[in-house]
């Protein structure tokens, strides 16, 4: 059924651990890595120069049924689309990400290398250049679903970038979920799907996170019911602070032993969540998070819903991932046909899926994983 067995499950799993060692002494230093997550939030890398511009849908119907008029979505074009238009990668990010967040992975040479692809980031609905609630709607936005962000994402490369077909599309967690949907929506339209620290859906444990997350942002005195003056950056930090320990395993927490530095790093994730996000916006992206579910048309029945896929699947979670456990990763294994699984040895949890710092093991491992992954869609 699957192009990996489940004895190369438990190979990988067993040269993961293999790598226990190596990656202990090499890992980058947890100040790196909160460090690479605030530049990924805000946006800032000093990756490739990207071309960035905005499509414009004349009206956009969600999920829903709500409408909106002159639906934007941000992007950005990396290398060049060959003659036949054939060479394009379209990269999705997470929750907190928008267009630049996997810029470390793109450029001549890297895991999306722009001397053979045309690589496209997008903006998911809610954040970055695209329609969001801070562009006035406020609480008012209507409320979206990671397939709606997917119908503007194709639209986006059919209609604005004259696309019929991409090599392959995917991302990190949220960016999983929008792949994945893709994969469901438009079977013929890639040949293959990077799944990276994914979930065949987001169970009560995820969701048990965000309501957290959500309730403690609505609570601050400043949120006014979303019809705020002032950012309501206490709440938004506290919501930070209740996400902090899902993002990371227990081993890593660990290294930190120094109250002070506790303290900082507690804080950090949700003061570069309040720097660089709306409350509304930041709301809605993970609502929409929160609440994945591919077997939605499928009457419930997730099997069906994988079964649309036709595209080769890489399925990459974390091995210590907390805030999307692996089993999540595996019910993707068994329902899609063509997967291939294997996990990242990492003890970041769910940021190992995601890694910004070029010296480290994550980066070399997911780095080696993609390049591997595209060069068997080529040689197909």
């Amino acid at each position: 059924m699957q192009t990996a067995t489940q004895a190369g499950i438990v190979t990988s799993v067993a040269e993961g651990a293999a790598r226990d060692l190596h990656i202990r002494e090499e890992r980058m230093s947890f100040w790196l890595a909160v460090a690479a997550l605030a530049a990924a939030l805000t946006g800032h890398s000093m990756a490739v120069a990207a071309q960035d511009a905005v499509h414009v849908i004349p009206e956009f119907t969600f999920e829903s049924g709500e409408k909106l008029a002159g639906m934007k979505v941000g992007y950005a074009t990396h290398g060049k689309l060959n003659q036949a238009k054939s060479n394009a990668i379209l990269v999705t990010h997470g929750a907190s990400g928008v267009r630049t967040s996997n810029a470390a992975l793109i450029g001549p040479g890297k895991a999306y290398d722009t001397d053979k692809y045309f690589v496209v980031t997008v903006d998911a609905i809610g954040g970055g250049n695209s329609s969001q609630p801070k562009d006035g709607l406020g609480p008012k936005f209507p409320k979206y679903t990671i397939r709606d962000m997917v119908r503007a994402q194709n639209d986006l490369l059919t209609n604005g970038l004259g696309l019929a077909h991409a090599v392959a599309i995917g991302g990190p967690s949220m960016g999983a979920q929008q792949a994945l949907e893709w994969g469901i929506h438009y079977p013929d339209f890639m040949d293959g799907l990077l799944l990276i620290v994914p979930a065949s859906r987001s169970d009560r444990h995820v969701r048990a996170i965000f309501d957290a997350v959500e309730a403690a942002i609505k609570l601050d005195p400043n949120y006014r019911d979303g019809n705020y003056t002032a950012q309501p950056r206490d709440g938004i930090i506290l919501g930070g602070m209740i996400y902090f320990p899902w993002l990371y395993s227990d081993e890593h927490l660990s290294t930190i032993t120094d109250d002070a530095a506790w303290e900082k790093a507690s804080r950090a994730f949700g003061t570069a969540w309040a720097n660089a996000w709306d409350a509304n916006s930041l709301l809605s992206r993970y609502h929409a998070a929160s609440r994945f579910d591919p077997s939605t048309p499928f009457g419930g029945d997730l099997g069906k819903g994988l079964a649309q896929v036709k595209a080769k699947t890489l399925i990459m979670p974390g091995m210590t991932d907390r805030t999307l456990p692996t089993y999540l990763a595996r019910e993707l294994y068994r329902g899609i046909k063509q997967a291939t699984y294997v996990e990242i040895p990492s003890y970041l949890g769910h940021l190992a899926g995601g890694p910004a710092n070029e010296a480290s093991a994550e980066y070399a491992f997911v780095t080696a994983q993609i390049r591997k992954f595209l060069a068997e869609l080529a040689a197909k």
